[in-house]
């Protein structure tokens, strides 16, 4: 059997650099929304801090969700919307590394596109996760056997957490710094 010339884990913090230093100025964010089998996609896009696209797809789904599977749903909902698309940073609603295989939706989307992806989502996925403090007041580190799987984003009150992780091509810090500079709250 042949060796491959790199690790899981190599080929990750390879990945991971692809983003840094660089800015940011073409972001954009993508979530799909459900009633029934039907489904509707939104893709908004910027440019530096100024609104330059949004696109909506919809149509029908027949796939079925399968726990930890959700980019088998969505993600050819996605592809679709950013196909050719050129984006420095794309925002999936769904998680990154914080899933029980390590990639989630986001990292699934930002692999195939070889865009630099955060997910975020308001639940955790089933699993066993820790909660430990950052040093940050609003922000509480997500971890499985001592590895940063996602941050816990505190909202105000009566709000659950925001969970935000590394899609792809992207390191913690770059994750934590992009969404602190995108958010809405």
């Amino acid at each position: 059997m042949l060796q491959s010339l790199y690790s899981f884990e190599k080929m990750w913090a390879i990945a991971q650099l692809k983003s840094e230093g660089n800015e940011m100025r073409r972001v954009a964010g993508i979530d799909v929304s459900y009633q029934g089998n039907r489904y509707r996609a939104a893709l908004v896009m910027f440019e530096g801090q100024k609104l330059t696209d949004v696109r909506i797809k919809s149509g029908t789904s027949h796939d079925l969700y399968r726990p930890s599977l959700f980019f088998l749903k969505e993600g050819p909902i996605i592809s679709e919307l950013i196909y050719g698309e050129f984006i420095d940073l794309l925002f999936v609603n769904g998680h990154g590394i914080c899933h029980p295989h390590s990639y989630g939706l986001a990292t699934v989307v930002g692999m195939t596109h070889g865009v630099a992806t955060i997910g975020f989502a308001r639940e955790l996925i089933r699993g066993k996760y820790d909660e430990t403090q950052s040093g940050s007041q609003n922000m509480n580190y997500i971890t499985q056997e001592g590895i940063i799987k996602a941050v816990a984003i505190k909202q105000p009150k009566g709000k659950k957490p925001v969970y935000i992780s590394q899609g792809f091509g992207i390191s913690l810090e770059k994750t934590i710094e992009e969404y602190r500079r995108w958010a809405v709250h």
